[in-house]
């Protein structure tokens, strides 16, 4: 590939989150799932037809935000990669937010795609009713 290809474990916790780095963001999720030992795979694709760096100006002056400008006038729609699902998948975990008919149609999903991946309900499922959360 000519892309910047990267794998690595994810990172549980927020006390390695020191400065604004996007591979941390990405890389990292809370405590409470340190148990799933997940990898994350990153395809990072240089667009060579993007604008530059939104966060300066003309004067080269950073901003804490993206400045409003057009984007340039060809940037790509899109990119498609061949993934190996069967191998890249462990398994499939379900929200514990998810109703009995969501966790069927997930199943159905998978095996009509011809894939035997194992799909199963969150941990976190009995305890639902526990668990804050600002959309059910």
């Amino acid at each position: 590939m000519g892309e910047r290809a990267f794998l690595g474990l994810v990172r549980y916790g927020a006390k390695h989150l020191t400065g604004y780095n996007l591979f941390r963001f990405i890389t990292t999720k809370r405590a409470k799932f340190e148990g799933e030992k997940e990898v994350r795979a990153i395809l990072w694709i240089i667009d060579p037809r993007a604008t530059v760096n939104r966060h300066f100006d003309v004067q080269n002056r950073p901003h804490p935000r993206p400045l409003t400008k057009p984007p340039a006038e060809r940037v790509l729609e899109g990119h498609r990669r061949r993934v190996d699902l069967q191998t890249l998948i462990t398994d499939i975990v379900v929200t514990p937010w998810a109703s009995p008919a969501t966790f069927d149609e997930v199943n159905c999903l998978v095996t009509g795609a011809g894939y035997s991946i194992p799909v199963r309900p969150s941990g976190l499922a009995p305890y639902r009713d526990l668990l804050p959360s600002t959309v059910r």
